[in-house]
């Protein structure tokens, strides 16, 4: 609190604190909040169903308490027609002010109490990665809770190669509420550590490390070419242990003749 008037401030002891967000108690910001219940025009007029007018006419603030009767009413009118498979439960949210404003946890709870609803699977933000990891080394949630830690990193790593870099904006969220930043300084400590640094991508500067880092640059979307150009090389490369694929991977008779057949287009 300033003179009486609250504001926002970065976690205490932060490396790396995030500026994002610290503003949000500024009226420019509190302006352009959403403040109560809105409903578009011609649905609250006449009941749902698209119309031309969809995307351009207003939304009329309502009370909670109406907009309370006109969901359920609404849920009601989906389940009892088409199915509690006909309920998108659609918010994508992972970020909140610890758990319990989850919002895509609170809304899947309440919609399970009415029956269930369809939900997303995967996300935009890991890709194909969710469909691909578990069949090349483990599933995307085994291998985002085994990461390595920044200080193994720097003690024993001698090369990092990255795809895409590793953008600091990127690393300024974390789920479950506010924490420490630790990406930048990591890569740091990594840097300092005489940790050699590749990075493929088509921006030079989405990797950072206060140390030299090799850029090869590639144009956009063509990351997975060279991705199978490389494990094309690596086979040709005498020094290719066969036997340990054999013994540690399952179908790659199968990749190695993706990988060939690709190659040679």
């Amino acid at each position: 609190m300033e003179g009486g008037t609250p504001r926002l401030a970065p976690l205490t002891g932060d490396p790396d604190p995030n500026q994002i967000g610290t503003d949000q108690l500024d009226p420019s910001v509190t302006r352009l909040r959403v403040k109560r219940p809105a409903v578009r025009r011609g649905w609250l007029e006449h009941g749902p169903g698209a119309t031309d007018a969809r995307g351009h006419e207003p939304f009329v603030e309502v009370g909670w308490d109406k907009a309370l009767d006109l969901i359920a009413v609404e849920l009601g009118r989906v389940r009892d027609r088409y199915g509690n498979s006909a309920i998108f439960g659609g918010s994508y949210g992972w970020a909140s002010a610890g758990r319990f404003h989850h919002a895509v946890g609170q809304l899947h709870r309440f919609l399970n109490l009415i029956g269930g609803y369809v939900k997303s699977v995967d996300s935009y933000s890991l890709g194909a990665g969710r469909a691909l990891m578990p069949h090349v080394v483990a599933s995307m949630d085994e291998s985002n809770a085994s990461h390595t830690s920044w200080s193994v990193i720097a003690e024993h790593t001698e090369l990092f190669v990255s795809f895409g870099g590793v953008p600091l904006k990127n690393t300024q969220v974390s789920s479950s509420g506010a924490g420490r930043h630790r990406v930048k300084v990591g890569l740091m400590a990594a840097a300092r550590a005489g940790v050699r640094f590749i990075n493929v991508s088509p921006v030079r500067d989405n990797l950072i490390t206060g140390g030299p880092v090799e850029w090869i640059p590639i144009r956009p979307n063509t990351d997975t070419a060279m991705m199978l150009a490389l494990a094309y090389a690596v086979e040709r490369d005498p020094r290719f242990d066969r036997s340990f694929v054999d013994r540690y991977a399952v179908g790659y008779d199968h990749f190695s003749a993706y990988v060939k057949a690709s190659i040679s287009r």
